[in-house]
């Protein structure tokens, strides 16, 4: 028996404070459309010199630049491909193992055989085909040579595994390479990324993540979830696959969570209601406030002349109803080339009530490339529509929810107004017009 083996066998000579010998745990992965396990991921773990189960995800980070971190992967993942085709639950579902972009460079050779050949070889002796096997590989990674990564997953998929991108967002993120692996599967990690689902800027970030994952035809999968809210936020940015604590624990068995079904079930109820509301208040918002400038538009803005040009101005904001000041932040007005033709009137409020705050260096301005602007000439010329409201995006200086609205208000002449949306799908905003 060789040392490798020896270490592998006996933990204590890797740790003296673990014992006995590595083997797999399993924690599973749930599908939102089925509501049932559809995979697990194998993580590794040990015993401590008292008994109690630890992971052994820290000796791979210490002995990452040797043999002893690829033999223990290969001893784990060996006992758990054994487990997986001795247990009737884990047919059918998915495996998911991992493998660390630098080993690749410590196993490189020209035809990647240190790095296939254990696995294939593996698989094999279980009867078990490589479709159903996911390969991790962790994005924050640096690599050497990402050619030799790149020709690694292109063997990988030749040989029938799927692909996944772990850790996806946190740390140091390539796009290119990305584009490279075209994986199956982006993991976002909400270990790294908590603070997103309650920071406003980072919520955004995610929602681009995900976005980028569904533009690329991967399929999102949250892992991480430890909290009830955090299925709302994984629902929110398009998961389809969840995995955390809260949702079933790593166990040295296949479990299908059955109980999970109707549990599931609840909270997608609860969340589509919940996102209704939103979208109700929202278009409930669109709705009055544009039939309101519908009837009202002539008496909120005044014509004033300025060297034979005739601008607009808005009138004293305790004019404007309280439903529209509470959510207008900005006014100002466009020619049909998209050019700003008269100053930015921000709404603000002080101790006196409300006032405008005239920015004039927004004077001439070209907001032609704008995509409010350019969807209301769009339906203007298609549609005949007089008015328009934007998508939700986030306001530069402010971070806050916006909606622009663009109506048309004479000859040449658009009107825009900036509405915040951040508190209409609040329950009591209703009760507020």
């Amino acid at each position: 028996m060789d040392v490798i083996e020896e270490w592998i066998i006996d933990l204590s000579r890797l740790d003296p404070n673990l014992s006995g010998s590595p083997f797999p745990y399993f924690q599973p992965i749930i599908s939102i459309e089925d509501k049932r396990v559809v995979g697990y991921e194998v993580l590794a773990r040990g015993r401590d010199a008292l008994g109690n189960i630890t992971s052994l995800g820290y000796l791979f980070d210490k002995f990452a630049d040797s043999r002893v971190a690829i033999e223990l992967d290969l001893h784990i993942r060996g006992k758990a491909f054994r487990q997986y085709s001795e247990s009737s639950v884990a047919q059918g579902k998915k495996l998911f193992i991992n493998i660390l972009p630098r080993w690749l460079n410590y196993t490189y050779r020209d035809d990647l055989s240190d790095v296939i050949e254990p696995l294939l070889k593996q698989l094999q002796e279980f009867s078990i085909s490589p479709a159903n096997v996911v390969v991790e590989i962790t994005e924050g990674e640096y690599l050497q040579h990402p050619d030799i990564m790149t020709r690694a997953i292109h063997e990988l998929k030749n040989h029938g595994f799927d692909i996944a991108v772990d850790d996806f967002g946190a740390g140091y993120s390539n796009m290119s390479r990305i584009g490279q692996m075209r994986p199956k599967f982006i993991k976002l990690d909400l270990h790294l990324i908590r603070k997103g689902f309650s920071d406003l800027v980072y919520k955004e970030i995610l929602n681009s993540l995900a976005f980028l994952s569904e533009k690329i035809g991967a399929i999102l999968l949250v892992e991480g979830i430890e909290h009830e809210e955090e299925i709302y936020g994984a629902l929110d940015i398009g998961a389809r696959y969840l995995q955390g604590y809260f949702l079933g624990f790593p166990e040295s068995t296949f479990s299908d969570l059955d109980e999970l079904h109707q549990i599931l079930q609840n909270y997608m109820r609860d969340f589509t209601a919940r996102k209704l509301t939103h979208m109700q208040s929202l278009m409930y918002f669109k709705s009055i406030t544009s039939d309101y400038f519908d009837v009202h538009l002539k008496e909120l803005f005044l014509p004033e002349i300025d060297g034979g040009t005739t601008n607009f101005r808005p009138i004293e904001p305790h004019s404007f109803p309280a439903f529209l000041r509470d959510h207008l932040r900005l006014v100002y007005f466009l020619n049909a080339q998209g050019m700003q033709i008269s100053p930015n009137y921000k709404l603000l409020r002080d101790d006196d009530g409300f006032r405008w705050q005239i920015e004039g260096n927004y004077m001439n301005k070209d907001w032609s490339w704008r995509p409010y602007f350019l969807e209301f000439m769009a339906r203007r010329e298609s549609e005949g529509m007089h008015r328009n409201y934007s998508e939700v995006y986030r306001d530069i200086k402010s971070s806050e929810p916006i909606v622009t609205l663009v109506h048309s208000y004479a000859d040449d002449c658009l009107l825009c107004l900036d509405f915040s949306v951040a508190h209409i799908h609040n329950p009591l905003w209703h009760r507020k017009i």
